[in-house]
């Protein structure tokens, strides 16, 4: 049977080594290409024809997630198993509905990645159990209704939730990655929308809902 070509794209070196060489350990595995940077996988990948991609997800040049729908478009086979040390639910979303087929943490042992890997190739999607878990409480939170979220958009909404949580300005837009001040124009959004004066009445009515 012939091996599955699997790419590992991954700017940590060390791990790439550890990586490369627990995929090779396997029979049915070949890594046929490692890499640090997008753009020098996004160079070379027309001509490997691969099987699966390992990704990590911030590279020295940008968010690999962003380059999964070109990377299927590429090749619509092809399978991509993201494994970072990313939890937040940004990335993990973003990861998924790009077009991510499984999603492992880097805490995971060897022995599940390698598993991993097989059950991608068996038709499954392998997550880390914490991230299985963020998956299932999201779609609960999406199948309740929640009339804030026709009020506000998803990033006010997102916003609010941080408030809420005791978070200050400064904390959400670390958080999110934006400028402080964006954080500010949209929460004065939120007050116009929601009809409150200050944050005290804005949390108030997130809780309400």
């Amino acid at each position: 049977m012939q091996s599955k070509k699997i790419i590992v794209l991954e700017d940590d070196t060390a791990f790439r080594k550890l990586i490369t060489s627990e995929i090779n350990k396997v029979e049915a595995f070949e890594c046929i290409g490692t890499f640090s940077k997008i753009q020098e996988l996004m160079q070379a990948v027309p001509d490997l024809f691969p099987d699966l991609f390992w990704l990590d997800i911030s590279l020295p040049d940008g968010l690999s997630i962003n380059s999964i729908p070109q990377l299927k478009e590429m090749f619509p086979n092809a399978l991509c198993l993201i494994c970072s040390m990313h939890d937040d639910d940004d990335k993990v979303f973003t990861a998924l509905k790009s077009g991510a087929d499984g999603y492992l943490l880097k805490n995971s042992s060897f022995e599940v990645m390698m598993t991993s890997i097989n059950e991608l190739f068996q038709g499954g999607s392998p997550m880390s159990p914490f991230i299985a878990r963020k998956v299932i409480n999201h779609m609960k939170t999406e199948n309740r209704h929640d009339p804030l979220k026709e009020q506000l958009t998803k990033r006010e909404y997102e916003i609010l939730a941080n408030l809420a949580q005791g978070f200050q300005y400064k904390e959400v837009a670390h958080q999110l990655s934006v400028s402080l001040e964006t954080i500010k124009k949209h929460v004065q959004n939120i007050y116009k929308k929601l009809h409150v004066q200050n944050r005290t009445e804005a949390i108030i009515k997130f809780h309400k809902k």
